[in-house]
């Protein structure tokens, strides 16, 4: 249905989305089995008697019919109420919307932060109801108009937010109203329904409120590969025989867990034994005590809990066959 545009709560900058049911995201059973807003529902009762003639006529009384009513209801949920951001990263914020009524409606979905300069009007359908964003695959949407779904239809929209503008305590909110009307439950807004039936306001007041918390956290590491030849002539040229040392760089900007390195030796090549150094303290290629093992296939070397900013420099050698 199309009637009012309720854009009452937002703060912040706003925008609001839409999308025909054609292309909405992925669609799920109705959570209950109701009558379809808008089904006739007709109803005519007969009467019998004995007749002196010892039959039984059957008289019709006049048809009634009343159109469902359409009951609006909507519920909104947050894909995650808190997510950590990194970097410079375009996080793509997730609110999955319900159609929880009996008819056909249109919802205006508006999406607002009362964080300074963070802008929330880039909008996406997740078409392809994989649950993850992605730039090829799902429909951008234009602010304006609205949000159509059928009953018991499921849609999820993402915020695409970039994560440069988020600062400490950051809130993105998504707010989703019928387009017929919303108000206290009970509310009626006669001949506004589908086919022409009234539309009541249900137990949600045809409108739904959800919200994530933006949390920025430090940026991803960093990892820097260099390579040095020494040839047997005392040349720097890839001939056989000649020494490739490796240079890893892992950079960190702050509390990073669980950190392993991984490095497999290339092909044609064979890894010299012993050349395993960590910050220029030499590691054993066994996989004992230390941090390192080395052997024909790769070498790794686990960091663990690394706990704060800094850097920490790997090197091995191999030799050209």
């Amino acid at each position: 249905m199309r009637a009012r545009d309720d854009s009452s709560g937002r703060i912040g900058r706003t925008a609001a989305l839409c999308v025909a049911a054609s292309v909405v995201a992925f669609a799920a059973a109705p959570a209950r089995t109701a009558t379809p807003a808008g089904t006739p529902i007709a109803n005519t009762a007969k009467l019998t008697f004995a007749a002196a003639d010892g039959s039984t006529p059957t008289l019709t009384s006049n048809t009634v019919t009343l159109p469902t009513a359409e009951i609006l209801n909507v519920t909104i949920a947050a894909d995650m109420p808190t997510r950590a951001t990194r970097g410079n990263e375009t996080v793509a914020v997730g609110f999955v919307v319900t159609n929880t009524g009996n008819g056909k409606e249109d919802y205006t979905l508006a999406v607002s932060s009362a964080a300074t300069g963070v802008s929330v009007d880039r909008l996406a359908v997740d078409s392809d109801g994989d649950g993850a964003y992605s730039a090829t695959a799902d429909q951008t949407l234009a602010p304006g108009a609205a949000l159509a779904l059928t009953p018991g239809q499921v849609v999820r929209v993402f915020v695409l937010v970039d994560a440069a503008q988020i600062g400490a305590g950051t809130a993105i909110t998504a707010r989703v109203t019928a387009r017929t009307g919303s108000g206290a439950a009970g509310t009626t807004f006669p001949a506004a329904g589908d086919g022409g039936s009234d539309a009541i306001v249900g137990a949600t007041g045809a409108t739904a409120t959800a919200a994530t918390q933006l949390s920025p956290t430090a940026g991803l590491p960093t990892l820097t590969k260099s390579q040095s030849v020494f040839a047997p002539d005392g040349s720097s040229r890839a001939i056989p025989g000649a020494i490739i040392t490796y240079r890893l760089v892992a950079g960190f900007v702050g509390a990073t867990r669980g950190v392993v390195i991984d490095d497999p030796i290339p092909a044609g090549t064979a890894y010299v034994p012993g050349s395993l150094r960590l910050d220029d303290a030499a590691l054993t290629d066994a996989g004992d005590a230390d941090a390192g093992s080395a052997g024909a296939g790769a070498i790794r070397v686990a960091l663990g809990d690394i706990a704060g900013a800094g850097s920490r420099t790997i090197q091995f050698s191999v030799k050209i066959q």
